[in-house]
Formats: structure tokens, sequence, C-alpha cells
């Protein structure tokens, strides 16, 4: 099975959520060399045209294809500009289940961003794509994070303890929150269908680096 066949496009308000094309290897090319920390681990880090050229073109679309996650451009409305990544993964038809993975760029946090997108994404894979559960874990540590699970409707079920090992080799405890296809919608947040649709959110505080 697998719910994301398709060209996945998700408008909101001030967002457009869309697969990655080659036409963002400029973009990808000034964050790589800008160092920016938001991108999912899988995604280039050195600048070589021909791996970032087929990446974009065709890895990056491979989970997609087999219908074991799905990776998007986060972009701004109005300018088309790049402001982030957004995704779900570990996804299993079986039980209905996935997690859910974002992160924003540098200049791009503190605008309400993370949240408009979390709630676009998170409606079309429970109400679209018919997943049940979504699930989203925050590093204990990361406030930010945890502020843009909250405002976007997921629920804080508890501590997974030790689950996550950082870039210094110790393992952190991480918030686990998730949405299910039952909960109640979001005020002023209806749900998207790939032809696009409005999210009001407010704006505040973003995440840092993507999870």
């Amino acid at each position: 099975m697998n719910g994301f066949a398709g060209t996945v496009r998700l408008a909101g308000e001030r967002l457009v959520l869309r697969p990655f094309g080659l036409d963002d290897a400029a973009a990808l090319i000034e964050v790589i060399r800008a160092k920016e920390d938001f991108l999912p681990p899988n995604f280039p880090t050195a600048l070589e045209a021909e791996p970032i050229a087929w990446f974009l073109q065709e890895g990056v679309h491979k989970v997609q294809h087999f219908g074991l996650g799905v990776h998007l451009a986060v972009t701004e409305r109005d300018t088309g500009d790049l402001v982030g990544t957004i995704g779900l993964f570990k996804v299993d038809w079986t039980h209905l289940t996935s997690e859910v993975g974002y992160g924003m760029r540098p200049s791009a946090r503190g605008r309400g961003y993370a949240t408009e997108a979390l709630c676009l994404v998170s409606d079309w894979a429970l109400h679209v794509c018919k997943l049940f559960r979504v699930e989203l874990r925050a590093m204990v540590t990361n406030h930010a994070s945890i502020r843009v699970a909250e405002k976007s409707g997921y629920l804080r079920e508890g501590v997974a303890r030790g689950a996550e090992r950082d870039r210094d080799g110790a393992n952190r405890d991480m918030i686990v929150f998730s949405r299910i296809a039952t909960d109640p919608p979001l005020s002023g947040a209806p749900c998207p269908h790939r032809d696009g649709a409005s999210a009001r959110l407010v704006a505040g505080d973003e995440e840092g680096r993507y999870q």
C-alpha cells in the first residue's frame, strides 16, 4: 500500500509544501556552504554537482515511490524561497502509523512557519493519506520544537528515555507527542488537499535543526 502516490502540493496561508526538484539546487548549495543544520540526515552535505542533481531529481523521491515516507520542501508562498523541509518517515501501512520530522532555515525561524507546515502535513497524512497516527519526538531541551508540537495539536504522551544519541555521543531523553485521526481538528486550520488549502495560524518561535 502507498498512500503517498502522486504529486503532493499542500498550500497554506503563507507556505507551499511541494516535492524537491532540480530548481532547488542553488538553495541546497547555499545551505551546504553555510553549514546550516536543519536538513534531514540523508540529504547531501558535500558540494558535488552530480550527486546533488541526482538527489534532487531521483534520490529524495525514492522513499515516496516505495511508500516508505515523503520529503517535502517548505517554501514561501509569495516568493517560492526554500525556508525548510518536512517529511514523514518510519511509515507502517499495516498499523497506519508514521513519524514526522521538520527543520527550518535559521533565517526563517521565529515566524510560525514550522507550525503551519506541521499542521498542513499532519492533516494531510491523517485525513487524505488515511494514516491513523503521526508521532513526533522532540528532545527535552528543545523548547521551541515542543511549543511547535503543542501549537500544532499534538498531545504529549511521555518521555522516551535515552532515545536519541546526540553529536557528543550521549543518549538524550525525547518527549513523545502524537496526533491521531480521531483527534478534533484545530480551530482555523482546515484539512489540506493536494490542490492546496488555507491554514490560519499564529506566528511564534521555531525549532532549530531537523528532528
